[in-house]
């Protein structure tokens, strides 16, 4: 309950009579918590504050940092306040400096871990900004790399993860032979690793992860440099503590050494970045790093309606790795949560778009005739396990022509190499195919045509003519060749649906993409999860060239929406429904939420029987769901469709735990 006050001249003061402090938002003074209050006027030695969602973290350290300053006499120069993102740090510079008039908190040395690790690098080791390799120029050298090392036949999205895994390897302070890949086979690792390293040395350029290791090995060689650094960074914040990484929490126990004046807060139930080497054991084990550590837990959610916190907190007290903790909801009223069980996984994205479009409009006409609270497209969020999940929902929303915003990088799944082979074959089946169609198809699954012989045939005028008439390609070849252009013949008659499964079955282009797979030493589920969305794309077209165009419409929109992409939440607000994964949720909230694909295989994303699953994978996968629910402030939806790729899927096994119910009992749907 938001308490009733003054409107004061002074943003931030101690009232002495009610022992609390007041500080201001819209307007209005509003007063802290007891916990809150607690935090705020801790001052030396290490404290764990363990912050619950919604529970007003950003507002404490804000406060806590104009306390130090104004209360506490402390120079904001020794404070070191870090954030995770380059948003988040300056969205807490704006917090405190709007809740005080005071300059001197211009000085804190406001930043993230790199910002902040930099700056110690450039002064003590020479370190420029011209010697960082930028993300685009890292991603251009995987990508030679691989055409190095010659492996074929991969992603973006490949790119992107081994780059991840090279930043998880360095981050944990792990050799390459410990580690397994999830995105190339063990040797391809380490050889596109030890490429990498070498091709930075020789550029004398370090990337962003180089930069915490140099800086800990530097502490660590150079107590003179240490002693330094020490004295300067006296007092020490870290918000989402539960996202530090083993070489960042390493740095920083040396330079809060000896006073610990650390003040972490965080929660480990938000731990969801486990691929970064962020876990929640950092967290529980604070006490056991800083033995007189204090903790203080803000166990009030001013967000969500009280029988979602309850949701919440029958999911996440399922975790073990956790503290023990009880979050309580600061609103009386109850909000509607609701289960639905669509047919599949299309079906599932017309019937939220469906209904979140009925509730707008509904709304618009009463608005007319009543004055009613308005509810704005961006009241709603859609949140997701995956990236891939994203399809349908963005099929559509364009469909009904509803606003929506894409928060997660925005790539399509028609751009994916798979995707791209598909779309060969179907090219050249209703007679659009070029000669780079054909090259591209023709020996998926392998039909014997040499690399010599495709290279001729691809400067020739017809592709497949330049075969048949070869002396090179033999008769059996040709013979397989005359079924191939039979096949495809047949194929042009079909719905894209069928075509796409004709391909992938009579055409043995699953066959080839296990073999690959098989051959390359990596998991072919993710590879399969494409072909079988892209065929679930298709089932709404009658022609192929209908679906064609729907693809083309779809890369436009997105690469509309890349051109424009902003991280301001300003931007978020004002444009639509939020289509999110759980990983880029995180720190927002909306007013209603649609938690979709609730379903073993996807929440969690492993299987029971899945090999090397652990029970620390489903204690993330729980937090995630967790993550995803606390997003909500009125109302929520969960979303567990039948079936997925035309297969019958179960609900999540979470679905017992958000009840609270005993084991073996289903809330009925």
């Amino acid at each position: 309950m938001w308490a009733l006050v003054y409107y004061i001249n002074k943003s931030l003061y101690l009232d002495k009579s009610q022992s609390a402090y007041i500080y201001r938002e819209g307007g209005l003074a509003l007063e802290l918590n007891k916990n809150q209050k607690l935090a705020v006027k801790h001052l030396n030695g290490p404290c764990l504050v363990l912050a619950g969602p919604g529970s007003g973290k950003t507002r404490v350290i804000a406060h806590r940092i104009i306390h130090m300053i104004e209360e506490e006499k402390i120079a904001p120069s020794r404070i070191l306040a870090i954030s995770f993102t380059k948003a988040s740090s300056i969205d807490m510079k704006k917090r405190t400096m709007s809740l005080s008039k005071n300059e001197k908190i211009k000085k804190v040395n406001f930043g993230t871990f790199h910002s902040s690790f930099f700056r110690i690098l450039r002064r003590y080791s020479g370190v420029k900004l011209e010697d960082l390799i930028s993300e685009v120029d890292r991603y251009k050298l995987i990508k030679n790399i691989l055409k190095h090392l010659k492996i074929a036949n991969y992603s973006d999205d490949d790119v992107a993860d081994v780059l991840a895994e090279i930043s998880l390897v360095k981050n944990e302070m792990i050799k390459t032979s410990e580690y397994k890949s999830q995105t190339f086979s063990q040797e391809e690792f380490q050889n596109i690793f030890k490429l990498y390293e070498n091709t930075k040395k020789q550029l004398n350029k370090i990337d962003f992860d180089d930069m915490l290791i140099l800086t800990y090995l530097l502490l660590k060689k150079s107590p003179e440099v240490l002693e330094i650094v020490r004295q300067v960074y006296k007092y020490i914040l870290i918000d989402e503590f539960q996202d530090i990484n083993r070489v960042q929490f390493e740095v920083i126990r040396l330079i809060s050494n000896p006073l610990n004046n650390v003040f972490a807060v965080g929660d480990e139930d938000q731990s969801i970045y486990g691929f970064r080497g962020a876990r929640p054991d950092f967290m529980m084990d604070f006490g056991k790093y800083f033995p007189s550590a204090k903790t203080i837990i803000l166990d009030m959610n001013y967000r969500s309606r009280k029988n979602i916190v309850s949701m919440s907190q029958n999911l996440i007290k399922n975790n073990k790795n956790r503290h023990l903790k009880e979050i309580n909801s600061n609103r009386d009223e109850e909000g509607k949560i609701r289960y639905i069980l669509p047919k599949d996984t299309d079906d599932e994205a017309l019937m939220v778009a469906k209904e979140i479009q009925e509730v707008v409009e509904a709304n618009k006409k009463t608005r007319a005739v009543k004055n009613f609270e308005d509810v704005e497209y961006s009241d709603f969020a859609v949140i997701y396990r995956t990236n891939r999940q994203a399809r349908a929902f963005v099929d559509a929303f364009m469909d009904k022509r509803i606003p929506f915003v894409l928060k997660d990088v925005a790539r399509s799944i028609y751009d994916h190499w798979v995707s791209q082979d598909i779309i060969s074959y179907l090219r050249i089946a209703v007679n659009i195919g070029t000669n780079e169609d054909w090259a591209r198809i023709i020996n998926k699954p392998f039909r014997y045509i040499s690399k010599t012989t495709l290279k001729m045939a691809l400067k020739s005028e017809d592709f497949f003519q330049f075969l048949m008439e070869s002396s090179d390609i033999k008769n059996f070849q040709k013979k397989n060749l005359e079924d191939l252009y039979d096949d495809l013949e047949y194929v042009k008659s079909l719905a894209p649906e069928y075509a796409i499964s004709y391909i992938r079955s009579t055409l043995d282009y699953d066959r080839y993409i296990l073999e690959y797979c098989y051959e390359r030493k990596i998991k072919a589920k993710q590879i399969v999860e494409i072909l079988d969305e892209l065929e679930s794309s298709a089932k709404a077209y009658k022609n192929i060239f209908d679906y064609f165009k729907h693809i083309e419409d779809v890369r436009i929109e997105i690469r509309e929406r890349r051109e424009k992409k902003s991280n301001s939440l300003d931007d978020i607000d004002s444009e639509g429904v939020v289509l999110s994964t759980m990983h880029s949720a995180k720190g927002l909230e909306f007013k209603n939420v649609y938690i979709v694909g609730v379903n073993d295989s996807l929440v969690p994303f492993i299987t029971s029987d899945e090999e090397n699953s652990q029970d620390r994978d489903f204690e993330e996968e729980r937090r995630l769901l967790y993550v995803a629910i606390t997003r909500a402030k009125d109302n929520i939806v969960i979303s567990c469709p039948d079936k997925r790729f035309g297969k019958k899927i179960a609900k999540s096994r979470f679905i017992k735990e958000l009840e609270g119910l005993p084991e073996g009992k289903n809330k009925k749907v």
